[in-house]
């Protein structure tokens, strides 16, 4: 095609498709535009090619396996859209692979593909920060989540405020056992955040909020934080360790009984909790640790007396 000048500039393709995409091999061929910059990328895919001729590479291969992948992580939660996004490859590309693709004439999906195409396809994983946004995810690795906070004496309001949602979304997860893909992100990032801190306890109201959770926590055998690895927590067959208090050290166990009094949980339930007998083996083995807990300890003997 011959230059022409348009409001002063010149252009050197002049075809009239308004969204054509110019330097691309598929320009030159299914648009038949032949600018300087598609007429040099149809001249590099014709050396490559070539070249890939010489040295038995195939140019396209299977697309099977590809699709039955795309169906896989359709199914964990990764949409087409948010697959091809992962991928760093045109929605279009995907929905060819699944559908139909528009330039078949038996309505048949497109039965194969480029081998690069293809690895960076293959190449994306179903997980919690894959998953689409509005996905429908199972809601087990979630609900533990919750469950560990509650047992740490989050209550559900307190849970709701910092995730800045109303406090009936994280109950409708309790009653479908499904969350979506954002929330369940969302809570995963409260979890990491808040798994090892207290809950708030400044006013009477919070104190009381922070005992009856940890009593509805009880009630029910929601396991804290230190029962799950974050490796398995999402696994639904995986199961929380049995002897949580086997698995702490002496001072983990001294973190615990702190972390429970500053919480507003009273002296005795605090020491049955955390394994502790008696107030004085707590006490004694704060002591020894030279653990903050020893002075705590006393403090709160003292006001029960």
């Amino acid at each position: 095609m011959t230059a022409q000048t348009v409001r002063g500039v010149v252009r050197d393709c002049t075809h009239p498709i308004a969204k054509h995409k110019h330097g691309t091999a598929t320009a030159y061929k299914r648009d038949r535009c032949r600018c300087t910059p598609c007429t040099r990328a149809q001249n590099v895919e014709d050396r490559r090619r070539r070249l890939d001729a010489h040295l038995g590479v195939p140019r396209r291969i299977d697309a099977g396996p590809v699709r039955e992948h795309i169906l896989a992580l359709k199914a964990a939660g990764v949409g087409y859209h948010r697959t091809a996004q992962l991928a760093g490859v045109s929605s279009s590309t995907v929905q060819k692979l699944v559908r139909r693709d528009p330039n078949r004439r038996d309505g048949l999906p497109q039965q194969n593909i480029t081998p690069d195409v293809a690895a960076k396809i293959l190449a994306v994983e179903a997980s919690l920060e894959t998953a689409s946004t509005g996905a429908a995810l199972d809601a087990t690795g979630t609900l533990r989540r919750l469950h560990a906070l509650h047992a740490r004496g989050w209550s559900r309001r307190a849970l709701a405020d910092e995730l800045g949602v109303a406090n009936y979304a994280l109950s409708y997860i309790e009653e479908r056992g499904t969350v979506t893909g954002s929330m369940a992100r969302a809570i995963q990032r409260l979890y990491d955040r808040l798994w090892d801190q207290a809950p708030p306890s400044a006013t009477q109201q919070e104190r009381a909020a922070v005992t009856s959770t940890l009593r509805w926590a009880e009630r029910n055998r929601w396991q804290p934080p230190a029962a799950w690895d974050d490796e398995t927590i999402d696994d639904p067959t995986a199961r929380p360790h049995g002897k949580i208090r086997a698995r702490l050290t002496a001072t983990q166990r001294l973190d615990e009984l702190l972390f429970l009094v500053r919480a507003g949980t009273p002296l005795e339930e605090a020491l049955t909790r955390t394994g502790y007998s008696e107030w004085s083996n707590a006490r004694t083995s704060a002591v020894r640790h030279g653990h903050p807990a020893a002075s705590l300890l006393q403090d709160q003997l003292e006001v029960a007396a």
